[in-house]
């Protein structure tokens, strides 16, 4: 059974919109909402990017929501045990489970602090101990973690959550697969539907209901809206994700991106008021193994494109 959430697109919204989005998706029905953990947006028409964790307090308070992030990075601008104290804090002011799904991150958000930003295989290492040392502080008690490249010296968590918290791990190959595995992974999250994702993560004894996923939804009253839309604000991910996870700032996306018009980024989001290739995209999701997909409405009247999904979108995915 597919369940249905949205992004909060903190790329686009201020704080007090995130929240008042969530809200919307609470009285549309919808299971889930998920957010991006970031500190600069992607692209300069990009013109907001609030602190993930205040949001996530803040929708806590203001819904009933079940939340998750997408993704955290736990190794570069923050160190595993802080975010392992926000997560804890944040799943318990709630009263349904909470996904904390990490990944390897963007020099785009992991570089402000001055340190380095090593090499994949070095952030994969480190993003297994940070999985590790997580893990481990949410067992209660004190805890002492010294890895290679992360310690905790005498840490307990106070306040936990009920229930306990899920990890997950951003993937897109066997690497990060592996890091999955390695670090016990209850979920894992991709950006692309990618079948053979899930069936490695089936093979190496993942949960397949527990797959999650993200789609834009260029939502506008006419296709030349929607296109336009579309290329605006979601070209910086037509590159993928060798290209995304190395440039340092978003006037650099911008110009990795001046190649690219509105068409070629057409081709790859939905958009427009015909829900069919909204549907059409849905459906290869669905049909690759993800269960969980955060829908994006990249457009400025957020309830409208839901109303839209749920009236002329849904119906065709029965």
């Amino acid at each position: 059974m597919t369940r249905f959430g949205l992004k909060l697109m903190s790329e686009l919204r201020d704080a007090r919109t995130l929240v008042r989005h969530a809200q919307v998706a609470e009285e549309r029905g919808l299971e889930f909402v998920c957010i991006s953990d970031h500190i600069h947006p992607w692209l300069p028409e990009h013109d907001h990017s609030p602190f993930a964790w205040t949001v996530l307090g803040a929708v806590a308070a203001a819904t009933d929501m079940e939340m998750a992030t997408g993704l955290t990075c736990p190794i570069g601008r923050y160190h595993p045990l802080v975010i392992a104290h926000a997560a804890a804090t944040v799943a318990s002011m709630s009263s349904k489970p909470f996904t904390l799904t990490i990944g390897a991150g963007e020099r785009l958000n992991e570089h402000v602090t001055g340190d380095h930003f090593p090499a994949v295989d070095v952030r994969h290492d480190m993003l297994t101990e940070a999985g590790e040392l997580m893990r481990r502080v949410w067992e209660g008690g004190f805890h002492t973690y010294r890895g290679r490249h992360f310690t905790a010296e005498d840490a307990r968590i106070y306040d936990l959550p009920e229930t306990p918290i899920r990890l997950g791990v951003g993937v897109s190959g066997e690497q990060s697969l592996g890091v999955a595995k390695a670090v016990g992974a209850d979920a894992i999250m991709a950006v692309d539907p990618d079948a053979s994702l899930v069936s490695r993560w089936d093979d190496l004894g993942g949960d397949p209901t527990a797959t999650w996923s993200e789609i834009p939804l260029a939502w506008a009253p006419t296709e030349e809206e929607g296109l336009r839309l579309a290329h605006e604000r979601m070209r910086f991910a037509v590159p993928g994700w060798k290209v995304m996870a190395e440039l340092p700032n978003p006037v650099n996306f911008d110009a990795a991106t001046a190649h690219l018009s509105p068409e070629q980024v057409g081709e790859a989001i939905p958009h427009g008021p015909d829900p069919e290739p909204y549907a059409e995209t849905i459906r290869q999701f669905v049909d690759a193994g993800y269960t969980n997909l955060s829908l994006i409405p990249i457009g400025d009247d957020v309830e409208k494109a839901l109303d839209f999904f749920e009236s002329e979108v849904r119906p065709l995915l029965d």
